[in-house]
């Protein structure tokens, strides 16, 4: 295939920028409804892999390895030609993207890219709020890098605290803030905690009443996405086994080893992780389409960009409305699937000549974990918490991963879950730290380690 100058006179060519939910199940929905056209298909990501992010926080917790959650994206949609890269320039007008592609982009010349069709699936990036030190001093678990290095700096926590000397010391240095009480964030919180309880007593110096997790959430429950009973149930469940749930109340500052209230009290901590929601990736702003006041792509309801019929917009950076409640759809996994089951449609449908699909979906349901063999279920209205929400929880995501040996794996690993020790090895790879701190440990001459691609 080239993609490399205009058409001309060449099967038309659909563009995908983006590897996440969106982007790969648009191109794996494509390949089946286009596979006796002569149209060409191609994928821009950073990575050559697939990452399923529901079960990312329990990379956090070593419940399962982290190559369990990775697909490669060629043997997902092997009908598409892959570039791995980063997307630098999104120029609608010539119909064109420009990368950066390889493991060291600054040796490699831009690339450009013309396209026919265009899928804009980049994802979002992590929202701050405005929250001063949010960006340069808390780790974020949106990427998979920084999941695996928060498992790392977790690691080195107990390493450290284990030989810590003095009482108030080792007590900050075992102390997590998680800032925001959504799904991911009361899920790694609660991954967090399972890492610290299940391998205290390999730890002779640490006992269990020397850790502390706090969750800030800036409303009046937890995941106020759910229905309000399992908000309230999730908060007593954290409560009852020692996590400290602060409701209403937001963090105002966040330092290197604290943050501060909006009540002026200070929590001495060694690790802040963020988790306040994503926002619209920045290239969007480039785009001159119009957006709504977050910076999503307002599109149709075929999900195609206004006055570009050839460009579609899903997942994160899409503002996209349920016709039954004239309110946006959510921005979770199942949301974007199907997004991408009706962007691949209406491209098949536009190339073959045939009628464009709207947009309609009813949300299936929400699962959260919660750890230690609980989480909280909303489905279709009916609620569950505990165990069996648990259980739904596991055997919902475990249906879900493409592929049946990414299935097995994880299934594989959790069942060794159940019947051995934590694994406690700490890879010295990865982001260290968040980038403010990446910067001091620099300038004091302290040799850091390579960060790894996610």
């Amino acid at each position: 295939m080239e993609w490399l100058r205009p058409a001309e006179q060449q099967p038309p060519r659909i563009l995908i920028l983006g590897g996440g939910f969106a982007g790969v199940y648009t191109g794996y929905e494509l390949q089946r409804r286009l596979r006796r056209s002569q149209a060409e298909l191609a994928i821009v990501n950073r990575e050559n892999f697939f990452v399923f992010y529901p079960l990312l926080p329990e990379i956090i917790s070593g419940s399962i390895a982290v190559e369990a959650i990775l697909t490669p994206i060629r043997l997902v949609v092997p009908a598409a030609m892959l570039y791995v890269g980063e997307v630098t320039e999104i120029d609608l007008a010539e119909r064109r993207v420009t990368i950066r592609h390889g493991l060291y982009q600054h040796q490699q010349a831009p690339r450009s890219l013309y396209y026919d069709h265009l899928v804009l699936a980049l994802g979002g990036v992590p929202a701050t709020f405005g929250i001063p030190g949010l960006a340069e001093y808390a780790f974020d678990v949106q990427r998979l890098s920084n999941a695996f290095a928060l498992r790392n700096h977790l690691i080195d926590v107990l390493e450290q605290a284990d030989i810590e000397t003095n009482p108030l010391e080792k007590r900050r240095l075992l102390t997590v803030v998680v800032v925001g009480g959504g799904s991911t964030g009361i899920e790694v919180a609660s991954e967090a905690w399972s890492l610290f309880t299940d391998a205290a007593r390999y730890y002779r110096n640490i006992e269990p009443e020397d850790f502390r997790v706090v969750i800030v959430q800036a409303t009046s429950r937890l995941i106020p996405e759910f229905p309000e009973k399992l908000g309230e149930y999730a908060a007593r469940l954290l409560r009852r086994r020692g996590v400290e749930v602060l409701l209403d109340r937001k963090v105002v500052r966040v330092e290197p080893e604290h943050v501060e209230l909006d009540d002026g009290s200070i929590i001495p901590a060694h690790t802040i992780i963020g988790s306040v929601g994503v926002q619209p990736n920045p290239l969007m702003q480039s785009l001159g389409v119009e957006m709504d006041r977050r910076g999503r792509v307002i599109v149709d309801e075929f999900l195609r960009v206004p006055g570009h019929d050839n460009v579609w917009a899903l997942g994160d950076n899409a503002l996209a409305l349920d016709p039954e409640t004239g309110e946006p759809y959510p921005q979770t996994a199942q949301h974007a699937v199907q997004e991408a089951k009706v962007v691949a449609y209406n491209i098949a449908a536009t190339l073959l000549g045939r009628p464009l699909k709207r947009m309609e979906y009813r949300t299936r349901g929400m699962l959260v974990s919660l750890g230690h063999r609980s989480a909280a279920a909303d489905i279709r209205g009916w609620t569950f918490s505990g165990f069996f929400a648990w259980w739904l929880w596991r055997t919902y995501y475990l249906l879900q991963l493409p592929r049946w040996e990414r299935r097995l794996r994880v299934a594989f690993d959790w069942t060794l879950d159940l019947f051995f020790p934590p694994e406690l090895v700490q890879l010295k790879v990865g982001q260290p730290a968040p980038a403010a701190r990446r910067l001091v440990h620099t300038a004091l001459g302290r040799r850091e380690p390579e960060p790894v691609r996610e």
